[in-house]
């Protein structure tokens, strides 16, 4: 865990992307957050973060379409990419296979989160 690792968290729901940051944050990483795909594939280009987690379902750009974008930008392109998800496994199934590296179900369970997020920044 080092203050060091960049993490972009988007996420369209204000309460979850506050407790997702503020977990990350007391875990000792800096945080840039986002609340759409639009606004977070700007950020991940701004900012080249090691990680970026994003909710599947968003207005705007949903995470499928972030995942694509980021996967066809050769500067983050080798970025992992943890996806959330209250809908189910066939979502994230389907996310994985268009380009994310991990999913944790919704809702987030802190411990199971943060040991995924801790694995994919090694």
């Amino acid at each position: 865990m080092s203050s060091e690792k960049k993490i972009l968290v988007v996420e369209d729901n204000t309460e979850e992307r506050e407790l997702m940051c503020m977990a990350l944050r007391r875990s000792g990483y800096f945080v840039v957050a986002a609340e759409d795909g639009v606004q977070g594939y700007e950020e991940a280009v701004r900012v080249r973060p090691d990680l970026i987690i994003t909710d599947i379902s968003m207005p705007a750009a949903d995470g499928i379409h972030l995942v694509r974008r980021v996967r066809d930008t050769p500067e983050i392109a080798n970025v992992p990419i943890l996806v959330t998800t209250g809908f189910g496994t066939g979502n994230a199934t389907f996310s994985l296979s268009q380009g994310a590296t991990a999913y944790e179900p919704k809702p987030l369970e802190a411990r199971s989160f943060l040991a995924t997020v801790e694995r994919l920044l090694v």
